[in-house]
């Protein structure tokens, strides 16, 4: 496939714009789910950003990214999914993660809780191993080793594997990273995007991003981090894929990745 690229003029249009046009043909191998709208549970803020916003008016779910109009749409299958249809009030509700494994003091943090933690916020590009890239997505999240001075990680630890939740029909998706690479600056655990809740599709409440990796690396749905001494082959590994997915230098940018 030849390479194709969005702008950050058009990213959210990946994100599922209301005046998108639909990127099902360049998605195949790195979309979301099939024909599952991210539900606007908060529409009281609909069409602000939450930069700014005062605390105080954190909604009693701990989610201050407010899911928007634009947000709020179907777009067409994406092809093979790594995150299958989600209930997105139940995870709301029930949605919680689980930091463990080789580990000193395993913890499990509310969606509050994480965002209670320092945020990182970076402008990075997205690549597709099928060819395309998303330039300049504005993500919101938590380093990876915020996270990990949370519970210490022993000398054992030698990678981590992202454990995501389970898909109604029980089909799981797990990824798999070396820590130095769950480690490099710019590996983040992104809660949202421009000061926005993640749509369902996109990988909400948490998912992986490591810009310098194809994006099939990237978990979505992640509810546990476990803390391994070897590696895991993860869903899209097991169909063939590398384990390690470095993007082809020519198409990295500086400073993007």
């Amino acid at each position: 496939m030849s390479d194709r690229t969005v702008t950050r003029r058009t990213w959210l249009e990946w994100f599922g714009g209301a005046s998108a046009v639909s990127l099902a043909s360049l998605m195949t191998g790195c979309g979301g789910t099939d024909d599952d709208p991210f539900v606007a549970a908060h529409a009281a803020d609909a069409g602000r950003t939450a930069t700014g916003r005062d605390l105080s008016r954190i909604p009693a779910t701990g989610i201050i990214f407010a899911a928007t109009a634009d947000q709020d749409t179907t777009i067409s299958p994406w092809g093979e999914n790594t995150v299958d249809p989600q209930d997105e009030a139940a995870l709301i509700a029930s949605w919680s993660l689980t930091i463990d494994g080789l580990v000193d003091t395993p913890v499990t943090l509310t969606f509050a809780d994480l965002l209670a933690l320092d945020r990182q916020d970076q402008v990075t590009d997205f690549h597709c191993v099928e060819g395309w890239s998303v330039y300049d997505v504005p993500w919101n999240g938590v380093h990876m080793s915020t996270l990990a001075a949370l519970v210490t990680p022993t000398a054992a630890a030698s990678h981590v594997t992202l454990h995501c939740v389970p898909a109604p029909n029980g089909r799981t998706y797990d990824e798999s990273l070396p820590l130095d690479v769950a480690m490099e600056p710019k590996t983040l655990m992104a809660y949202g995007a421009d000061d926005r809740a993640l749509p369902l599709r996109h990988g909400f409440p948490l998912r992986c991003v490591i810009p310098r990796l194809y994006g099939y690396k990237g978990a979505k749905a992640v509810q546990r981090i476990e803390f391994t001494d070897k590696p895991v082959d993860g869903f899209w590994v097991v169909r063939g894929y590398p384990y390690d997915a470095p993007v082809d230098p020519d198409r990295l940018r500086e400073g993007k990745y």
